[in-house]
């Protein structure tokens, strides 16, 4: 294949490496019918180390009609990268959500992870996982969970930033492809291979990295790849939480106004679950308004995770125009996470009192004492299993020297199975506690001095609180910090206050099917013509011990919800010395990486947990401890869509420089059927099947359904010009959509039932296959200098048009028989004097957002030795995407950044590279983003959370001991960055700063 416009030929690896896809081994047959230059007029580029996989990429992207991003298989393989989504963090406009300290999902250009189009070897793929709940929990979205899959398993990764008719549809801010290795990419046999180590400071735990290929093509004839990786280990988080902050709020009255209005009252939109008492000094005069952590602790995070992938490819050539492709990718992730948590109990409380507190000049309760609080130690194990599973055939014909014919079949399967989310907890009530967030207040004095005024004279200093727990005690009291520590290590202050069970299972499969034809009309035009049918299936089960006794002959409930029965047993049965033990006695430290203030008495030593075994021994068996499903959380979704496009690839000459382009529209007619299940088939507790009709379903219910059907036209252009030899300017426009998350195409429905302890009545309604896609106008334009050999220099600005999604609150009162249609029991309430608040998402008019992208890349050769070995890679990107908000709260209108979306990022890389070694340090910052517009807490005031800015270094070497042996060391996060969440848009407060340390990666690589 020659490139002559830019004196550049590309060897039959590159060639693949490159286009890769579905057209890769065709190219192979082609390649030499259309080498007419002599060798003498270009230059060969090899791929080969660091320095020649950046080229090669480079090479990509020059020749790229629209704007494309490549990474090419030694940038994967020979950087720090924990997953896919780490090897992406560098690519120019891409950031990644993180989990554990590894990428989970990424974004890109400033859109969220929802926005994102991923395919595997050209076929659409789903992939889910779970995670921690202040990273987001299980994946219900449409976001692709890059964590489950290993660096190892792929060779290249093509990220189209620009839409083109020619490509898969469902990804307003771009489509990335994740393309394994194929058996043509080698000649003869080939294997390789690579063995490491990795240590993680927190944990520390050294576990095994390696990974496996052999490779045999017969003469391009029949070729058949093997490969496999895995990797293990445990990786720990530690600091401090606070699950929110809620607003003390006594004055708020049913019929008042916000506090921004005159006479107004309310800082809520609901009846407060939190109330301060009035003590003292203390009135609800100088309370109202005051925000206080919900549930202040520390937090240790254990995950233990297993990854394996493995790849099979067959490659089969009969004639020179003919060849076939067949792709077998597995990957498979187990996690089990250990959880401890130390807190106190504010929220939903109204009966603890306030003895001695300190704010700030925002109303934050920055250090405080409380009486009559409840101390809770909870032990928690979660279990889960990644499964992916995906093969695709595709095949490439080249009918005549015009026409070429490549299909593609395939199916996928993907699979999230949480047997087991359990949590045990010992509660210390009638405890008087202390936090401080301010470092001038030791939280021990505020305990023993009682009756305090100091409303004001306080700030937050650190994210990381101090701790003093008077475990089981009464106000009043004068203590030391060892005897402090002596109660809260005393098992007999605490009994056991929860026993949860929980489980979950989301199963998702996807079929495609698509026949692309291309005619070249000449060398300077080719029509392009293809037609696809795609489906995809996702199901959804939620299982939970949070039911309530049943009578089924009244169906009615009564009592507490079955994860809390346990506090009705026998006082002797639950009392904390029974099942007590410490952070110390499990091995689990806490303080490994974070610093624990001297005047905190919590500590690894100090920290008294329930032991988990002993736990599951005494109530595993126990009826209150079923988990069973929750049925208005199930849902079922089958999306089908049967696309077709045209397009017209062109090449001309104006004022004697080449213009490169595509004009195509890309037609897709889309139907999406929703079930939930028929809740009338549903006794009133939602956990009991086989209600009235249900009794004649093999399950005890059946499904609701729900159909819809759209469909819709999306346009592109992509067009590069050479300006100069070396200067290219690009234009693309294009219309785009993304379908809405899963979980908001359900009908199901969330509802709170008014009661004495919670009188809101909220239903929140799924919106159903009715909701729109959104939709993106979009326009980008670029200009790239290739300046030097290896170099660049280039800008894009873009700009977006998209639809929204909002949710619209309505109040209503139900009818009886309204009601039973929902499965909503409200006992003997009398449903005419409920007005419930019911919210559903709605789309919404476009909004703008643009953004700006700057790349530099050069090698140093220019430099006297050694210096003439360095290189540098450098983007940055700048996102203006803000969207008009409500808040919930005070009704005023808000222009904030979107979700997800930081408006600033950017990568450096600085490499040297010889012969025999390498080194390079990459740098990764990512700004502060609001992760998420939490408007639903109407009884807290909690009004969005966010992520602070982040910045990465990694370090990465390799120093070759022979032609085909090397040996290598890496360092991931070495400036030891936590990350750290907020809450309240107003007033940052602190939400989830945790800490995961530095991982340290050392083995061999060889090939054979």
């Amino acid at each position: 294949m020659t490139t002559s416009t830019h004196n550049f030929k590309l060897n039959k690896l590159m060639s693949y490496l490159i286009l890769g896809g579905a057209f890769s081994s065709a190219i192979a047959y082609a390649a030499p019918q259309q080498e007419t230059n002599s060798d003498d007029q270009l230059e060969v580029i090899e791929v080969k180390g660091y320095r020649g996989s950046i080229n090669a990429a480079l090479m990509s992207k020059r020749e790229a009609v629209g704007t494309r991003e490549t990474i090419i298989a030694e940038d994967i393989g020979k950087f720090p990268d924990l997953n896919v989504a780490d090897s992406l963090a560098r690519v120019p406009g891409i950031s990644i959500e993180e989990d554990a300290g590894e990428g989970r999902q990424i974004t890109v250009r400033g859109l969220g992870a929802r926005y994102v189009k991923t395919t595997i070897n050209g076929m659409e793929s789903a992939s889910a996982g779970a995670a921690t709940d202040g990273a987001g929990g299980s994946n219900t979205s449409r976001a692709f969970d890059y964590n489950v899959f290993a660096s190892e398993l792929f060779t290249q990764i093509d990220i189209n930033k620009t839409a083109a008719a020619e490509l898969e549809d469902g990804g307003i801010a771009g489509n990335v492809n994740l393309q394994t290795a194929r058996p043509f990419q080698y000649d003869g046999f080939k294997g390789a291979y690579s063995v490491n180590g990795r240590y993680n400071e927190i944990s520390e735990d050294l576990a095994p990295r390696a990974s496996f290929m052999v490779s045999q093509n017969w003469d391009n004839t029949f070729g058949a790849l093997f490969s496999v990786a895995y990797s293990g280990g445990t990786v720990q988080s530690e600091g401090p939480t606070t699950v929110r902050w809620t607003v003390n709020n006594p004055k708020y009255s049913a019929d008042g106004l916000p506090v921004n209005q005159p006479g107004g009252t309310n800082y809520l939109t609901a009846s407060p679950k939190t109330i301060l008492m009035e003590n003292g000094n203390y009135t609800d005069d100088n309370l109202d308004g005051l925000y206080l952590p919900r549930i202040p602790r520390y937090s240790v995070f254990s995950k233990d995770q297993k990854r394996l992938g493995a790849t099979a490819a067959f490659q089969y050539a009969p004639t020179d125009n003919l060849s076939f492709n067949l792709d077998v990718l597995h990957a498979d992730l187990d996690t089990t996470m250990e959880e401890y948590q130390y807190s106190v109990l504010l929220r939903d409380q109204k009966n603890i009192v306030p003895e001695n507190i300190y704010t700030d000049e925002n109303n934050t309760i920055v250090a405080g004492s409380f009486s009559n609080a409840v101390i809770r130690s909870e032990a928690r194990e979660d279990k889960s299993e990644s499964q992916f599973d995906q093969i695709t055939l595709t095949g490439d014909w080249f009918i005549n020297d015009e026409l070429t014919l490549t299909f593609l079949a395939g199916k996928g399967k993907s699979t999230l199975d949480i047997p087991y989310t359990r949590t045990f907890a010992l509660d210390s009530e009638g405890s008087t506690v202390a936090y401080s967030y301010d470092a001038n207040i030791d939280p021990l004095s505020l305990i023993n001095n009682t009756g305090g005024v100091a409303i004001g004279n306080g700030s937050i200093t650190s994210n990381m609180p101090s701790f003093a727990f008077a475990a089981g005690q009464s106000p009043g009291g004068t203590y030391s910090k060892e005897q402090i520590q002596q109660q809260m290590m005393d098992a007999n202050n605490y009994s056991m206050g929860l026993t949860r069970n929980r489980a979950q299972t989301i199963d998702s499969e996807n079929s495609s099917f698509k026949v692309d034809l291309a005619y070249q009309f000449s060398s300077e035009m080719t029509l392009k013509f293809g037609v696809g049918k795609r489906s995809f299936i996702t199901e959804q089960h939620d299982f939970r011990n949070a039911w309530k006794t049943l009578d089924k002959e009244t169906n009615k409930t009564s009592g507490k919800s079955a994860e809390t029965q346990v506090v009705d047993l026998d006082p002797a049965l639950t009392n904390g010395s029974l099942f007590a033990t410490d952070l110390d006695q499990l091995g689990v430290a806490f303080g490994n990486n974070v610093d624990v203030p001297g005047s905190s008495t919590l500590g690894t030593n100090t920290w008294l947990t329930p032991d988990y075994n002993a736990a599951m021994s005494a109530f595993g068996n126990a009826s209150f401890f079923e988990a069973k499903e929750e049925y208005k959380r199930a849902y079922y979704i089958k999306e089908e869509v049967t696309s077709a496009y045209l397009q017209l690839d062109f090449i001309n000459e104006i004022f004697a420089r080449e213009l490169r382009g595509n004009i195509g529209v890309r037609y897709i007619d889309n139907k999406n059927t929703s079930k939930i299940v028929n809740l009338d088939h549903i006794y009133k507790d939602g956990y009991t099947a086989g209600f009235g009709d249900g009794a004649n379903y093999d399950n005890g219910y059946g499904w609701r359904t729900t159909v819809s059907k759209g469909d819709d036209f999306l346009p592109s252009l992509n067009l590069a010009y050479d300006l100069t030899e070396d200067l290219i300017a690009r234009f693309s426009y294009s219309h785009a959509i993304t379908r809405p998350k899963l979980s908001d195409l359900s009908s199901a429905i969330s509802v709170n039932v008014p009661d004495a302890e919670d009188p809101s009545a909220e239903i929140k309604m799924g919106a159903g296959p009715t909701l729109e896609p959104y939709k993106s106008k979009q326009y980008d334009v670029g200009l790239e200098w290739y300046f030097d050999e290896e170099s660049l220099l280039g800008a894009s600005f873009f700009f977006k048009d998209i639809s929204g999604l909002t949710k619209e609150s309505s109040d209503q009162v139900l009818t009886q028989a309204q009601l039973d249609e929902l499965g909503i029991d409200i006992g003997e309430q009398d449903p005419s004097t409920i007005t419930w608040q019911v919210t559903q998402l709605t789309n919404t008019p476009p909004e703008n957002m643009w953004g700006a992208e700057f790349i530099y890349q050069q090698p140093f050769s220019f430099l006297p030795e050694p210096f003439d070995n360095l290189g540098l890679q450098a983007n940055y990107t700048y996102i203006d995407y803000t969207r008009d908000i409500e808040d919930p709260f005070y009704g005023t209108q808000l222009n904030l950044v979107e979700e997800e979306t930081s408006k600033n990022t950017y990568n450096l890389t600085l490499y040297y590279e010889v012969d025999k070694w390498s080194a390079r340090f990459s740098y990764n910052c990512r700004g502060e983003y609001n992760k998420q517009y939490l408007s639903e807490y109407a009884d807290e005031s909690t009004f969005i959370r966010g992520y602070d800015a982040k910045a990465k270094l990694n370090f990465s070497s390799r120093y070759n001991i022979s032609e085909n042996l090397s040996i290598n060391f890496e360092a991931v996060n070495l400036t030891d960055a936590s990350q750290d969440q907020w809450n309240d848009i107003y007033t940052k407060r602190p939400y989830e700063n945790l800490s995961t340390g530095r991982q340290f990666i050392f083995g061999l690589r060889g090939s054979f």
